[in-house]
Parts: C-alpha cells; sequence; structure tokens
C-alpha cells in the first residue's frame, strides 16, 4: 500500500483531532500509553508494547488507515531496536489491518512472518495467536479443514500456558468452521463454552463477536426470536466500545436473517446501517457483504434498477484473485512438503535408472553361467577337482542370482509405491479445486445470472419504453458476457474427486458425516472385508456413485435416516444405500432418471460390468444395490 506525503500529512493530522476528542477516562490511559511511548528513556520493550496497545485501542476497529501508518512506524522502530517478540506483535498488528482492509494475501504474509519470530523466541502466547490467524486466512479461502487444524494446534498451546482468552479465541474459530458448515448446534456448543470463560477475562470485544455469531448460529436453526437477541446485543457491545468492525458485522447478520425470512424493508435498512460502519474502516469484506444483501433486498422489492447497482458494487469490492494470492501465500508454509515430493520424484528416476543396469548385469550373468557350465563340462572328464570348483562356483553365482532377483523386486514395489503417492498428492490438489470451483460457480457466475435474469424481467415489463429498452438489452448483454467469461475461464480448472490419500472408507465417512444434520438427516456406514484398498480408479468411481446416491437422499427423498453398506466378497464389491424417505414408483425410474442422476449412475456402473438393482416404494423409503466384479 503506498500513500502520497500529503494524505500521510492529513491521516497524522486526523490522528491528533481524534486524540483531543477522546473521553476523559480514555485520554487518560491513551496518554499514559502515549507517554510511555515518547519516552526515549524507557527500555525499548515496554515502549513498543504500550504504541502497540494505543494503535489497537484506538485505531484498528475503527480507524484503518491511521492505523495502518502508525503499525508502520512501530514496525521499524522493533525492527532498529532488535526486540524480535514485539516486532512480531506488530507484524501480528499489521495483519489484522491489512484483513480488514481486504488485503487477504498481504495479512497472511505478515502472520507468517510473525509466527516464525515466535517460534524462534519460544513464544507460546504469541504462536497460538498466529495459529489462529492464519487459519482465519484458511477459512476465507474455503480450506475448512486446514483451518481447523490450525485452530486446534492453537487451542492445545494456549491450554499448555492457561491463557483463558486465547483458548476462547480457538474455541469461537473452531464453532466458526462448524456454522459455515451448517451444524449450527456443534457450533453452538463451542460458542456457549467460550463465552463461559470470557466471564473470568472480561474481553468485550471478543464476547460481542461472540453473540454475533450466535445469532447466526440462530438464524440457520430459524429461531429467529433468540438470533435476533444475540444479534442485537452484540452490536450494542461493539456500540459501546466504538468498534465499527463489529457494528458493521452485526448488521451484515441482522441483515442476514431478515433475508431468510423475506423481510426486505428491514433488510435493506440494516444493510445500509452496515456500510455505513464498513466505510469507516474500509473493510472491503463487509462493504461486499453489505452490497449484496442491498442487491437481495431491492430485486426482492421488484426495485431492479437499485438492485442492479448494489449487485455491480457486489462485484466492485469482491477480487477473485484475491482468493488465489492468498491461497498462494498458505502454499509457502508447505514448501517443504514440495521439496520431500522433488526428492522422491528425483529418487524413482535414480531407482528406474538402477532397475535397467541390473537387468542388463543379471542378463550378462546368465550368459557367463551358461558358458561355465560348457566349459566344466568337458573339465569334468579329466579333473574331479575341476568339477568340484564349477559346482561351488554354480552354487554362489545362483545365489547372487536369486539376492539380485530380490533387489530387483524389492525396487519395483517402491517405484509402485512412489506412483502410488504421486497420485494422491494429484488426487488431493484436484479436490480442492473442485471446492473451489464449486464456490466460484455459486458465488460469482450464479449472482450474474440472476442478475441477468432480472433484467430480463423488468424487459419484459417495460418492454414498450424504447430508451429504457435499450438500455436494458445492453446491460442484459454484458451480464451475460460476464457470465460467459467466467464460465470459460472456470472450465481450465481441472475436476477430480476423492481424497485418495486414506483410501475409500475414510472418504465416505467423511461424507456422510458431512451431510448428516442437514434437514435433519442422519446417515451412518457400515464396511465389512475393507482391510485391503481397492485400486485408485475404481475407489474414485465407487465414490462418486455414492456422492450422486447421497445428493438424491438429501434433495428428493425426504428421509431422516440413511445407511450405507460396503462389503469386499474377494471377486464382488457390493454397495448398499438405504433411506426411510418418501420413496417413489421404482416401475417409472428409467422415465425420471434424468433429472435423479441414475442415469449417470447406470453407465458408470455398466462401464465396470456391475449389476445396478433399484427397490422402492412410495412411503417406504429405497434400496439401491450394486454388485461390482472386482
Amino acid at each position: 500500500m503506498v500513500f502520497k506525503t500529503a494524505h500521510v500529512t492529513s491521516k497524522l493530522l486526523a490522528f491528533f483531532i481524534l486524540l483531543i476528542s477522546t473521553s476523559v477516562m480514555c485520554q487518560t490511559k491513551d496518554d499514559d500509553l502515549l507517554k510511555l511511548w515518547r519516552n526515549s528513556e524507557a527500555q525499548d520493550s515496554s515502549r513498543a508494547i504500550a504504541f502497540n496497545k494505543f494503535i489497537s485501542n484506538n485505531y484498528v476497529d475503527s480507524k484503518t488507515d491511521s492505523a495502518y501508518i502508525l503499525v508502520n512506524t512501530l514496525i521499524r522502530f522493533t525492527k532498529d531496536k532488535n526486540i524480535p517478540h514485539q516486532h512480531a506483535d506488530a507484524l501480528t498488528t499489521l495483519g489484522n489491518i491489512l484483513k480488514t482492509l481486504g488485503d487477504y494475501p498481504k495479512a497472511a504474509e505478515y502472520y507468517k512472518e510473525g509466527l516464525k519470530i515466535y517460534k524462534k523466541t519460544k513464544n507460546k502466547k504469541g504462536e497460538a495467536t498466529a495459529l489462529n490467524n492464519i487459519g482465519s486466512m484458511y477459512k476465507l479461502s474455503w480450506d475448512l479443514d486446514e483451518a481447523l487444524k490450525f485452530y486446534q494446534e492453537s487451542k492445545e498451546i494456549s491450554t499448555t500456558i492457561n491463557d483463558t482468552l486465547a483458548i476462547a479465541t480457538s474455541l469461537m474459530n473452531i464453532g466458526n468452521i462448524y456454522n459455515v458448515r451448517y451444524k449450527a448446534d456443534i457450533a453452538l456448543d463451542y460458542y456457549n463454552e467460550s463465552l463461559n470463560l470470557l466471564e473470568a477475562v472480561k474481553n468485550k470485544k471478543t464476547k460481542a463477536i461472540i453473540l454475533l455469531n450466535i445469532g447466526h448460529s440462530y438464524t440457520i436453526k430459524k429461531e429467529n426470536d433468540l438470533a435476533m437477541q444475540s444479534i442485537k446485543e452484540g452490536i450494542r457491545i461493539g456500540k459501546s466500545i466504538n468498534n465499527d468492525n463489529i457494528q458493521a458485522n452485526g448488521y451484515n447478520v441482522l441483515a442476514a436473517n431478515y433475508f431468510k425470512r423475506k423481510k426486505y424493508d428491514e433488510l435493506i435498512e440494516n444493510a445500509h446501517n452496515a456500510l455505513i460502519h464498513a466505510e469507516n474502516i474500509s473493510s472491503r469484506s463487509e462493504l461486499m457483504t453489505g452490497h449484496y444483501f442491498l442487491f437481495e433486498g431491492y430485486t426482492g422489492k421488484k426495485d431492479y434498477e437499485r438492485g442492479l447497482f448494489h449487485y455491480q458494487k457486489t462485484k466492485e469490492y469482491g477480487d477473485s484473485n484475491q482468493e488465489v494470492r492468498t491461497v498462494k501465500e498458505l502454499q509457502k508454509l508447505e514448501i517443504e512438503n514440495y521439496r520431500v515430493k522433488d526428492s522422491l520424484l528425483n529418487l524413482e528416476k535414480n531407482l528406474k535408472l538402477s532397475l535397467a543396469h541390473e537387468k542388463e548385469i543379471q542378463q550378462k550373468n546368465s550368459e557367463k553361467v551358461n558358458l561355465a557350465i560348457g566349459w566344466a563340462g568337458s573339465i569334468a572328464a579329466t579333473s574331479l577337482f575341476a568339477f568340484l570348483i564349477f559346482k561351488n562356483t554354480k552354487r554362489k553365482q545362483l545365489k547372487a542370482e536369486k539376492e539380485r532377483q530380490e533387489q530387483i523386486e524389492e525396487k519395483e514395489k517402491i517405484l509402485k509405491d512412489l506412483e502410488l503417492t504421486t497420485i494422491d498428492a494429484m488426487l488431493t490438489g484436484q479436490e480442492k479445486e473442485r471446492e473451489r470451483l464449486a464456490a466460484d460457480l455459486h458465488d460469482s457466475v450464479g449472482a450474474t445470472l440472476s442478475a441477468a435474469k432480472l433484467q430480463f424481467e423488468y424487459l419484459i415489463k417495460h418492454q414498450n419504453e424504447l430508451k429504457t429498452s435499450e438500455d436494458l438489452i445492453k446491460k442484459t448483454s454484458t451480464l451475460l458476457e460476464d457470465a460467459y467469461v467466467e464460465v470459460r475461464s472456470m472450465a481450465h480448472l481441472k475436476n477430480s474427486g476423492v481424497m485418495a490419500k486414506n483410501g475409500l472408507l475414510p472418504a465416505v465417512q467423511k461424507l456422510s458425516n458431512n451431510a448428516s444434520g442437514i434437514n435433519g438427516l442422519t446417515i451412518e456406514v457400515q464396511n465389512y472385508g475393507l482391510e485391503q484398498r481397492l485400486n485408485n480408479p475404481l475407489e474414485i468411481i465407487i465414490f462418486r456413485i455414492i456422492q450422486e446416491l447421497i445428493t438424491n437422499i438429501i434433495k428428493h427423498a425426504n428421509a431422516t435416516k440413511g445407511l450405507i453398506y460396503l462389503t469386499n466378497h474377494d471377486d464382488t464389491f457390493n454397495i448398499m444405500v438405504e433411506d426411510n424417505g418418501k420413496g417413489f414408483d421404482s416401475k417409472r425410474v428409467r422415465k425420471l432418471n434424468s433429472g435423479m442422476g441414475i442415469s449417470s449412475i447406470d453407465k458408470r456402473i455398466a462401464h465396470l460390468d456391475g449389476k445396478f438393482t433399484i427397490e422402492s416404494e412410495k412411503s417406504k423409503g429405497t434400496t439401491i444395490i450394486i454388485d461390482i466384479p472386482l
């Protein structure tokens, strides 16, 4: 971020004006911090701590641009004075500011730099904070499993040092993961545990954030009275501590609740309030969210012109490249894994060369053995001693040949394992690409096509107004062009599937766990004879079939319980999927298959020479039986 001299001067002027206008009690505390910072005779570490607190208390969540200027001064000071703990703290504060401003790649970079210093200096409190912050970057990039790992590691470290506030923060962040996955009951357990811990430390900011998250959980559960009570209390606390970030987020959470209930007037009012506070701190994420809800609110009220304006604003603040840059920054944490992978590939190459050389030596030795046998036959007629020498030589050569053959087989096994490891790494990457592509389709192309649809509806309604029609046709054409470009760019993403690292059974269990809880559905997995893995391509096909069947249960069955049986009979692999849903007329299934994904399942099974059976009756559930030869 670059600031011109005049801009910096104006920000510093704003800093002093704000300082003068602070209330008497806060003024006293802030004056003490500022005096300590300016006292050149005080310890450098104490000065840095005081100035960091001053910035965090007064600017990070209210005047973010000013905070950016001040914290860079602190970073230079801590670096010049060689005080690593306080330098890492300043980097963390800068990361928090950049996260608010929407510069996620830079925020991730400073969080990582701070984490390295904390680990080097064995600062456990700082390390726990950094892990939480890096976890939040993974969450913003939709890598929820990786985010959860960082949150849990932070919680473990915080527990060892009895840092109550850090433990409460980690519990809140873990709850956020379950909220995103629409597992509101689990999320509420974590939030309530976090709130109980906060009673001992009286941290208003964290309490307000947790209350907003609890409100979102109750919105998911459609318990709107509890949701409104929690959200409004969170906003009230945010207002009492003059925290624009909390207030912007709170009004957006309120807007989300009203959107779920289609109360568009209330939605619009709260989204506008969110924008006021988001603009105070230049928060790109909250600005984008506020404009998105205004787009939904105005289109819900058939005010297409305003809806289109806020749709364009949503796109303006949403940066699709931002997530890519953030992921790249986070991937630098895993550089050692890539180095290991490179070394494996080199080892594979060397083993192949060695294997070819061994086979050549084996062939030459075989020729030598044949020659030796011929010579021994002629000498045996004249010398028993020579025969005994030959026999001993042959025995040694056979032993050496057997040892070489064993070495060759061992190396072939290593090559096969390396090949499987490479495939596992590739499939893991492809799975993440699929998740990111799905999110992009929902957030980008879906919204674009929705706006285009609204344009057409408005065009039909005002088709007699020539000038209006021409403008709308141009705008609609632009929207369709945007959608085309977005879909075309996404078409280059790879689209593979199951995480092959742990095999079919863990992948199916994870899938069923994620699906459980949706619309009150519970899915169990039973397995028999799956101690050994199948080959990777077959595991992927089977996983995709089960994925499609679970999707059908969620979308069509209205079921509360599902069972998946996986059985390996050595020569046949059996899959049976049952649900207690509404069922259907199985005699008409071929007419319905295009809408239920059954056609694609049928083709996959036919390709494997398998057998596909459907048993279903109305109001009695459905059973799918699949047999695949091995």
